[in-house]
């Protein structure tokens, strides 16, 4: 038994642990996988002989002066501060008719740059001096090149360390092309690869093999024991099935054989989306998502709206078109990564492919003035709007004026003689003309792409179109000039809007005021906006997108606010810890903190009161998880029986109702669950 320190332990669902409590690293949790090799306690049997200890078992073959294998559990209770040893020991309760390996046995292995390379790492067995110690037997040692050993060997097993905050870990692991080359005393063969298998489980109730599905992360590895394994880990991913056929073990024996079937085949690797069918289709259809590494999804989304799914194969899975989602790409993520469709899914039969709402790319809203005579009335209703918009129309300033004659087919006035932009704007010399979004809609504007114009010989030369984005001050947006030869008309070159921040992504009810500020031309000076072309096409207009406002949960929310995005990956993943206190994201906003600021004491556990207590901030705007306090006699099984809530608001507060005095183990734990 073994006591570890207060601590925050993620589990998937999530769990979270924040007590002093005390736990057993048990001899049976060592081989729950099975045992590849049939090695039995015979010492007769000097290639397979079985060893079992609390913190791992191994197949030693005597043969080789080496494990076979090794496998052991992994959990986060079992790393903690303990020292790492300063010496190795020689195993002596192996049979006597064995030789022991010992440390002397490795003097010389520098010089050819190997090293004395752990099967069960020492850092996986810092939770105490006694437990370190044991992985320091020599019949857990290996001739390990020092390039791998200290590399990417070393590399994968911290990432193995960084996945218990949500996992416990199946681990097994060992050497294989053994031929005859030995180390210099001749007491170890020098084997041509390394290899390790991690099955993650997900951490919750019931052993971990109970746990096991054919959808269960599987991360196989072989690695060249040689100065060439000088690249990432995930190079040198492979499949349990490829290790089975170097070594001639049979991996998984303790699972079901469908399950181990499709472990043993499982690549490891980022999502790819390769395609999906149909194309497009209505909310609550049926769309089959194709691609690889797909069976470890966490969630599927469509242009970032998650759906309800289903994992079929690695390579398939079957997604429901959500009901407030739009047209956009289809992403998967899984537990190691995220990928999303280089085509857009369409959505159809819900007006204009927005989820109730509407999306809308093109032509916002645009005049055609060919009907205009005398100068056109004022306001001018728009030719076109797009639909999800208002656009109140072309209207002439106060300063504006529309006497003596006028062109036809033209819209416009007289009297744009200020001599400049900000004499022109006190003079009320200008035009206007808005749109505003609707209800649940959105606007961007992303261009003046339409613009013909006509002015009499004495008419303004130069203008300033402006833009004011609801009460806010007008803002120049880009400057006008008018050729002196346009009395027959002319078209300006189309206005490039979008690198406008306030502009885009403008929000229901904000009027968005477009003014044209002409200046420069005579008293009678005659300016219009012109029908060219003398056809029914538009003569101004301007261009942008309408989309619909996505009500996002709390979380998606809280994860757009503090990382930019609403995917459940990277380093916006629950489980991922973004500052430097062991606290995962969806801690985090379960208690309300800041994840990128690193937090002491956010879960503060005591017997003040008798009967342990778990007391934690709590964020009220977190509606989408659930805090619940859980107990256990033996850490292995956990309920929510006899545990009371004192407060759940700004504060959570969770007390056991079994006095901590008459000596019985107790441990208290907090789950946060987000569905």
């Amino acid at each position: 038994m073994k006591t570890i320190i207060t601590r925050i332990v993620l589990f998937l669902g999530v769990c979270f642990c924040a007590l002093p409590a005390s736990a057993f690293i048990d001899i049976n949790l060592q081989m729950q996988l099975g045992n590849p090799s049939g090695a039995i306690v015979d010492t007769n049997n000097h290639n397979h002989y079985l060893v079992q200890r609390s913190v791992e078992a191994l197949d030693f073959s005597d043969s080789l002066g080496e494990p076979v294998w090794a496998s052991w559990d992994l959990t986060a209770a079992d790393i903690g501060s303990a020292p790492r040893s300063s010496s190795f020991f020689t195993d002596n309760t192996l049979p006597p008719n064995f030789y022991h390996v010992t440390d002397n046995d490795y003097t010389g292995v520098g010089a050819i740059f190997f090293t004395r390379g752990h099967m069960c790492p020492s850092e996986d067995r810092t939770d105490n001096v006694t437990d370190n110690d044991a992985v320091f037997l020599m019949d857990n040692i290996i001739p390990q090149d020092g390039t791998n050993n200290s590399g990417v060997w070393g590399t994968f097993e911290g990432y193995c360390r960084s996945l218990t905050s949500a996992n416990e870990l199946l681990i097994i692991c060992g050497p294989s092309g053994l031929g005859t080359t030995r180390i210099p005393s001749g007491k170890a063969v020098i084997p041509d690869y390394t290899w390790k298998i991690a099955v993650v489980v997900p951490t919750n109730s019931g052993t971990a093999l109970s746990r096991i599905t054919s959808t269960t992360r599987v991360i196989a590895l072989k690695i060249p024991n040689s100065a060439a394994a000088t690249n990432s880990w995930p190079t040198y991913v492979t499949t349990a099935a490829q290790i089975e056929a170097d070594t001639g073990l049979t991996f998984f024996t303790a699972l079901p054989t469908d399950v181990a079937n499709a472990l043993r085949n499982k690549v490891d690797g980022p999502p790819i989306v390769s395609g999906f069918t149909p194309t497009n289709g209505m909310p609550g259809d049926t769309i089959i998502v194709t691609g690889m590494n797909l069976d470890s999804a966490v969630a599927v989304t469509f242009d970032g709206i998650a759906a309800s799914f289903t994992i079929n194969s690695g390579n398939q899975i079957t997604a429901k078109v959500p009901t407030n989602g739009f047209n956009g790409p289809i992403g998967v993520t899984t537990t190691i990564g995220s990928a999303v469709s280089t085509n857009n899914f369409i959505i159809t039969g819900n007006g204009n492919g927005g989820g109730g709402g509407i999306t809308f790319s093109g032509v916002l809203t645009g005049w055609d003035v060919s009907g205009s005579t005398n100068f056109g009335i004022s306001p001018l209703p728009p030719t076109t709007t797009a639909p999800g918009l208002t656009a109140p129309g072309l209207v002439r300033g106060g300063g504006v004026t529309t006497t003596g004659s006028a062109a036809g087919r033209a819209w416009g006035g007289v009297g744009f003689s200020a001599g400049s932009e900000s004499a022109a704007t006190n003079a009320n010399q200008f035009v206007t003309f808005s749109v505003i979004p609707a209800a649940g809609e959105q606007v961007s504007i992303t261009s003046v792409n339409q613009f013909d114009y006509r002015r009499s010989t004495s008419g303004p030369p130069n203008g300033e179109l402006q833009y004011a984005v609801g009460s806010g001050p007008f803002t120049d947006a880009a400057p006008l000039s008018y050729s002196s030869s346009a009395a027959g008309g002319a078209s300006l070159g189309p206005i490039d809007l979008s690198s406008v921040a306030a502009l885009q992504n403008v929000g229901p009810g904000t009027n968005i005021t477009f003014r044209i500020v002409n200046y420069g031309g005579g008293s009678s000076g005659t300016w219009y906006v012109y029908d060219k072309s003398s056809s029914s096409a538009l003569d101004l207009a301007i261009s942008g997108s309408v989309t619909p406002i996505v009500s996002l949960p709390p979380l998606l929310t809280w994860r757009q606010l503090y990382f930019g995005t609403t995917n459940n990956s990277g380093t916006a993943a629950d489980n991922y810890v973004a500052s430097g206190d062991g606290l995962p994201n969806l801690l985090k906003y379960a208690l309300g903190l800041n994840p990128n600021i690193a937090a002491t004491n956010a879960v503060v556990g005591d017997i003040s009161t008798g009967y342990l207590r778990l007391t934690a901030s709590h964020n009220t705007n977190a509606t989408d998880v659930t805090l619940t306090g859980e107990v256990s006699g033996d850490l292995m099984t956990w309920t929510t029986e006899g545990t009371v809530i004192d407060q759940n608001s700004t504060v959570f507060q969770v007390q056991d109702t079994v006095p901590v005095t008459g000596g019985t183990n107790r441990f208290m734990r907090l789950r946060v669950t987000n569905p």
